[in-house]
Parts: structure tokens; C-alpha cells; sequence
């Protein structure tokens, strides 16, 4: 699953004063190596495809699914290595407590919070939904050093900050 450029947490303002950046950060690892462990048996069965006995073979067309699946194989195999490299990424995150808009913030908006960090699909902690952005999204290059009173606009949005954790 290719992301590309979203690579912050989004929740809902519900509850955010409730969150808990340790159970964000438990829910990110959970989330990350299922992904791994997903992308792992994808490998797998695209290979067992691939591997076809050629002495078996009766149709030319089989020949054109193997190198198919040997292409799919590829694939599954460099979002493979880009998933494992966001779940090593996630273990160097600082989750600590932060003043400015940094990698690890939990950054509460009027729209929208933001967890700066690992990008993600959308999920859920506590009843408030979260998109994971990376510090090389285009949104965080304007959300960057900002501070609690800070304003921002994101195609065509206006964000003003109304907490960091």
C-alpha cells in the first residue's frame, strides 16, 4: 500500500485531550507490523506462483502468468522492504512531549490533529480517527517549528493550532 505523500496522524478534536501518545504509539506498531507480516505472505504466495514446473506446463499462456507474477512478486517485494523501513523508522520516533510542530507531535488543530511521524492508513484509538503523516509531507513543511496560536493554510484549508503534545 503506497501512501506517497501522507505521512501525518489526523484524529477528530472528540477527544484529544484524552489521547495518550503511548497508546498511539502502541496502536502504530500494531498497525505497521501487520502490514509487515501482510506484505510477507503476498511475497510468499506471489512466489509459489512463480514457481511453476515447467515440464508441467501444457500452455504457453502459463509461461505469461509466471512472468506476470514474478513481476507482482517484485512489487510486493519493494513495499516489503518500504514497510519494514517505516517499522524500524517508528522506533526512533520521540514521542515525548513537544512545544513546536516536530516528528512524534500530537498536534491538535480546528479541523484536524495531526500526529507527525510514520504515514498510515486511517484508524481508530479511544473513538478518535487518526492519518499518519512523515516530516517529508508537504503539509508538515508548513506545519514545521509552528507553535500553539500559529496558523496555516493547506490547499485551501485553514488550520490554526490549538494544542501540541
Amino acid at each position: 500500500m503506497d501512501l506517497g505523500s501522507a505521512n501525518v496522524l489526523m484524529l477528530t478534536n472528540k477527544n484529544v485531550e484524552k489521547m495518550n501518545k503511548e497508546e498511539i504509539k502502541a496502536k502504530l506498531f500494531e498497525l505497521q507490523t501487520n502490514l509487515v507480516n501482510e506484505l510477507q505472505e503476498k511475497v510468499k504466495t506471489s512466489h509459489s506462483m512463480v514457481d511453476i514446473d515447467e515440464t508441467d506446463t501444457i500452455d504457453p499462456e502459463d509461461f505469461s502468468h509466471q512472468y506476470e507474477s514474478g513481476e507482482m512478486e517484485q512489487l510486493m517485494k519493494v513495499q516489503l522492504n518500504k514497510e519494514k523501513g517505516n517499522l524500524e523508522k517508528l522506533n526512533t520516533i520521540d514521542f515525548g512531549p513537544k512545544d513546536t510542530v516536530a516528528c512524534g507531535a500530537l498536534v491538535k488543530t480546528n479541523q484536524f490533529n495531526f500526529f507527525i511521524g510514520l504515514p498510515t492508513i486511517p484508524f481508530d484509538v479511544k473513538g478518535d480517527h487518526i492519518v499518519g503523516i512523515s516530516n517529508e509531507s508537504p503539509i508538515y513543511a508548513i506545519m514545521a517549528n509552528k507553535k500553539e496560536g500559529d496558523a496555516f493554510s493547506f490547499r485551501g484549508n485553514d488550520y490554526k493550532i490549538e494544542k501540541i503534545y
